[in-house]
This record gives C-alpha cells, structure tokens and sequence, in this order.
C-alpha cells in the first residue's frame, strides 16, 4: 500500500469509535481530514489528535440526516480541502435503546430513526459527494459501513438489520452508477470491536467465545481495511464488501460450541508432530 496518500476525506461518524480510528489513520498517511459528528467535544479532541500527528484535520458539526447540516458540511469542507477524494460513511446508530428492540415493540418513531441517520444520511451524503467527484473529473471512493446484519440476523435488532442490508443492496447499486466516472463505492463489514461502550455479545465470557482468531477487533483494523479500498491498490475493486470480523461470519458455530475447539491447539500440534 502506498505510504504517503495525498487525498481529501471526509469520515462521517469520525469522532470516536470506528470512525475516530479511521480518521487518525487517513492522517498518519498525509491525507486531509474532515470529520462529521454530533459530538463536538469528541470531534475537536479528534481534530487535536490529528495535529499532533502533523496532520490536518476539520471538524464540522453534522447530522447526517438533516439536508442542510450535510450542504454545509460539503461546503465547509470544499472551503477547507478544495475538494473530496474518499468519503467515509461512518455515522450511524449502532447500539442502545435507538437500535435494540423486539420486533413487536419497534414502533415507528424508531424505526424512522434508525433509517433517517443509517440510510437518508448515506444518501445524502453519498450524493453530494459523487457530484463533486464528478465535477473535479479524476474519479474518487465511497465507502460505507456495513454489519454482520446485513447479511444474518440480530434478535431485537430488525430495524438495525434492515438498514444494514439496504446498505450493502445500494453500495452494489451506486457502485454500478459511478463506475463510469471511475467513481468506486464500496463497502466494509466489521465484526466485534473494542471500541467505547462496547456491550458483550450473548453471553460471551471472553473473545474467544465467539471469535475464531480469538480477540476482539481494534479500530487500526477496520482503518487498515478502510483505506486500502480508498488507494489506488484498490482502483479495480468496486462494489465490494470486504469483511473485517476475526473470522466470525465464516463459521457455522461459535468456538465455545465445537467440540474440536476443547483439544488444546498445542496438544493438536504435538499430534501433528508425531505423524510428521
């Protein structure tokens, strides 16, 4: 992967989490980066992470649902970096009482909020962000965040899911649109991470619980993954979703439920070496 990316971003989300990770990471590589969020003590402390790294960072109070914070947060960031390479959407509701509800008692105030902030805000963004793309004439990346439920299901996660999978339908869609202008849409799926206020999942005791390679993610790992779909590495990946998730999606059980998994992989190894 190239060293130095002299590129122009925009992470919405970017203040903490995911998104912070992301964020910090572009700018550890030379790239210009404008962060959107609701969290303006989060983002300026972002901004200020970014400068200590030599870097050059914005911040832009957003909510990406609303038309006219997301026109000003183009605006703002046009005036700051002359343009828009990569767009990271990052922001979305994720976790708590906005997202975890039994089917039965989703009403509809939630599930329009949940599809304004994950899904009105990517399209709102997205747009005006393949716009500028097309108007600068050298092409760019989308890439959006998608889950684990996009693909299975969470229980008392239905309006969640929904989003999810619609994310991923129109990553394919946009991605088919663009290509003409070489504008690539991508996006990234990422399992369990060790962010702020993570919440155990299930009854898991440890990572290893439900995690084959045995750890929880780090932020670096979707940052990693994120801008490698937005480097020239990547000019031939389009319409792609690239899971980062420890090998969670790959297996039909968890750990904690193979029998195969009790046997000690240095005992395994032993075995190995016997018959070698």
């Amino acid at each position: 992967m190239s060293d130095r990316l002299q590129q122009r971003v925009i992470v919405t989300g970017g203040a903490k989490g995911l998104g912070r990770g992301i964020a910090l990471d572009f700018a550890e590589i030379g790239a210009s980066v404008v962060i959107a969020d609701v969290d303006t003590d989060a983002g300026e402390r972002c901004v200020r992470e970014i400068a200590d790294l030599g870097g050059k960072g914005l911040f832009v109070h957003t909510d990406v649902s609303s038309k006219d914070d997301v026109e000003r947060l183009f605006e703002q960031a046009h005036n700051f970096q002359g343009g828009i390479d990569v767009l990271v959407n990052n922001a979305g509701i994720a976790h708590g009482p906005h997202s975890e509800r039994h089917f039965l008692e989703t009403d509809p105030d939630m599930w329009d909020n949940l599809m304004n902030v994950n899904l009105r805000g990517l399209y709102l963004c997205s747009q005006l962000a393949a716009k500028a793309m097309v108007r600068q004439g050298d092409g760019g990346s989308i890439i959006n965040m998608s889950s684990g439920g996009a693909t299975r299901a969470h229980r008392n996660r239905v309006a969640y899911d929904a989003t999810k999978g619609a994310i991923e339908a129109a990553t394919r869609a946009m991605a088919l649109d663009l290509a003409p202008r070489q504008i690539r849409v991508n996006a990234v799926m990422p399992g369990v991470f060790l962010v702020e206020n993570r919440t155990a999942v299930g009854g898991e005791s440890s990572p290893a619980d439900l995690i084959p390679l045995g750890r929880l993610g780090i932020p670096e790992d979707v940052a990693h993954a994120t801008r490698f779909l937005a480097s020239p590495e990547a000019s031939y990946i389009t319409g792609h979703v690239l899971v980062v998730d420890g090998g969670i999606t790959a297996q039909l059980r968890p750990p904690s439920l193979d029998a195969d998994v009790a046997l000690p992989i240095n005992q395994i190894e032993k075995k190995i070496g016997n018959h070698a």
